[in-house]
């Protein structure tokens, strides 16, 4: 089964799970959405979204500094993070580069 499909149906959008794999794979304390790389249909309001539903779940912070209008995202400890790494594991979705591997479900 398509790791796309199974993000789509488990996850409610295709772009959900490769998006919040992405994150969990990120060695910087904070980043901003524009880093986030865009795949396939994907728009960056797209991701815009899916941060603010990931804040929304407390999974992410936003940060914004002072002496600028950026929103920084820093990901914080909660539990739901494994569920993330659980399903990216199990469908072998996997970034390298900036380009993902939605995997399959065999």
């Amino acid at each position: 089964m398509d790791g796309g499909l199974i993000s789509d149906r488990l996850f409610g959008r295709r772009c959900r799970l490769p998006i919040a794999a992405w994150i969990t794979q990120q060695q910087k304390d904070r980043f901003y959405q524009s880093e986030v790389p865009l795949f396939g249909t994907t728009s960056r309001s797209n991701v815009i979204e899916e941060l603010r539903r990931l804040s929304e779940l407390g999974m992410l912070t936003e940060v914004r500094p002072d002496d600028t209008s950026r929103v920084y995202y820093v990901r914080t400890a909660s539990p739901l993070w494994d569920v993330v790494e659980l399903a990216a594991d199990t469908i072998g979705l996997r970034w390298d580069n900036g380009h993902v591997d939605l995997g399959q479900l065999t």
